[in-house]
């Protein structure tokens, strides 16, 4: 499997070296492609438009997404903002 780093909270652990080669972007959209992988397993891809323009297609397989996701959503940040934003 390939590793994913996932950072609850990125001010009080901030990625390292996001100095300024790192390009401004915005995603656009999401999505699920069935038989991703070689083995056959589904990928979760997003389009993310730079801020020149450009679109990059990022992928990582659903698994890692969906772990990433359970993880963020159990943290003290999202629990924060439930309570505040229901």
């Amino acid at each position: 499997m390939i590793p994913l780093d996932i950072r609850p909270n990125l001010e009080l652990n901030p990625w390292e070296g996001t100095g300024r080669e790192t390009a401004v972007a915005s995603l656009a959209s999401v999505g699920l492609l069935p038989n991703g992988t070689s083995q056959g397993r589904p990928v979760f891809a997003m389009l993310v438009r730079l801020e020149d323009g450009s679109t990059v297609v990022v992928q990582t397989t659903w698994a890692l997404m969906s772990a990433a996701v359970r993880a963020l959503a159990a943290s003290p940040v999202a629990e924060l903002d439930r309570r505040e934003h229901g």
